[in-house]
């Protein structure tokens, strides 16, 4: 039964965050209630949860409670209210939940990756088919039915079935990886694309570094499929409306030449005004008085756009200061480590978490970093030092005589392997 209520308690860590799960709609109030529950009653869990924490996440601890306190005292020296703004508090504490995603995932046995990456299709499926969404669509970025958190989701099928590809080289798993890239690139949210490419780069690194267990790259089997795709589909380009494709090409062009691009540039001027304005208070940013100010900066041609800071660096060296972005990147590089460092060579669950986790790093550039990658990064650390590598070599053979199991390796949570 308790396993059963971590099960329940990640999977709303993991996909009741985000539009996702709300059929897309980014102006949910339900959607907004759901953040506003899962930040603010965070903030007591992760106290009581202090023991269970990996050292680097007990290190981090101390600079984000102690965040949150020094928010809730200025919000009572300066406006006498207890929380003057909780979405002030609740953005500074978003990172703070990969504490307790990383406790609950660790609980929620048996859990696999897997399941979240069946997950993140059904809910395409139900948001874009079902709901029938993608009918609307016409290949520009104004018609598009997916925000860029949403997509940004599809970087770990895209990383998980590549990983899974180059271990046990089935061509269906190339096939899905190759499918879910496509899909990343229709939807056409430029970052995810540059993105996904980026992440693909990891796995193919650490493939070729021989960090992945069982890992090769079948060249010439993976060319072939490339080419038979490439006969299949060809004819079906020619027939799409010549007009549609140039707008589409115009839109890909953009990642190219971003100062060139109207929504690319208007992000690069964003940046130059924000960072003005964070060389006047570096260290803690401009907090409470930076959300009464509201919008600082206008452009004439998007008035609806610059509600909000895009880029999570800006946002965070503009709102917390030095302070904020680094707690912010202090979690992420430790996860990264652990994933890293801790384990000689890594499982299909690690390689995918760790190309996602460090690919947040490139997306942030242009967005904020949404509150699942937050989560996300918990389920990364949790597989960092809970997977035991004995179970590998049940699913992979080896000629290498496997060391006998250990007190330690039968005290591990059951994260199986994906294939299983």
């Amino acid at each position: 039964m308790k396993d059963r209520i971590y099960q329940i308690i990640l999977f709303y860590l993991l996909f009741g965050v985000n539009a996702i799960s709300f059929g897309g709609d980014q102006g949910s109030p339900l959607l907004d209630k759901s953040i506003n529950l899962v930040a603010l009653a965070g903030i007591p869990v992760i106290i009581l949860l202090y023991f269970k924490y990996p050292i680097s996440y007990k290190i981090i601890f101390w600079p984000i409670l102690l965040g949150v306190f020094s928010l809730i005292l200025e919000s009572l020296y300066r406006y006498n209210l207890f929380i003057y703004s909780p979405f002030v508090i609740k953005r500074f504490f978003y990172c703070g939940l990969t504490l307790i995603a990383y406790y609950v995932a660790s609980k929620a046995k048996p859990f696999t990756l897997h399941q979240a990456v069946r997950g993140i299709f059904l809910f395409y499926i139900i948001n874009q088919l079902v709901l029938g969404k993608i009918f609307e669509y016409s290949f520009t970025s104004e018609s598009r039915t997916t925000s860029a958190p949403e997509a940004f989701y599809l970087i770990i099928p895209l990383t998980f079935y590549l990983s899974l590809y180059i271990t046990r080289h089935k061509v269906v798993d190339l096939l899905v990886a190759l499918f879910t890239f496509v899909l990343i690139v229709l939807i056409l949210h430029r970052s995810v694309i540059s993105t996904s490419v980026f992440s693909v780069a990891i796995v193919l690194l650490l493939s070729s570094f021989g960090k992945i267990a069982n890992s090769q790259i079948k060249v010439g089997r993976t060319f072939s499929v490339f080419f038979v795709l490439v006969i299949l589909i060809v004819p079906f380009l020619g027939a799409l409306p010549s007009n549609r494709t140039q707008a589409f090409i115009e839109n890909i062009e953009g990642i190219i030449s971003p100062t060139e691009d109207e929504t690319g540039s208007w992000r690069v001027e964003q940046f130059q005004y924000y960072m003005g304005k964070f060389d006047e208070r570096p260290f803690f940013g401009w907090r409470f008085e930076g959300y009464d100010r509201g919008e600082v900066m206008v452009h004439e041609d998007f008035p609806d756009k610059g509600t909000f800071i895009h880029s999570q660096y800006v946002d965070q060296l503009y709102n917390y200061g030095l302070f904020g972005l680094g707690i912010n990147l202090f979690i992420i590089v430790s996860t990264l480590f652990a994933i890293y460092q801790r384990n000689k060579q890594l499982s299909v669950e690690q390689t995918t978490l760790f190309s996602f986790i460090i690919s947040g790093l490139m997306f942030a550039i242009s967005y904020q970093l949404p509150i699942h990658f937050w989560t996300f990064t918990g389920v990364g650390m949790c597989y960092a030092l809970h997977q035991s590598p004995v179970r590998f070599s049940r699913i992979f053979p080896s000629k290498r005589k496997q060391r006998p199991l250990t007190p330690l390796d039968s005290s591990m949570p059951n994260l199986r392997p994906a294939y299983d």
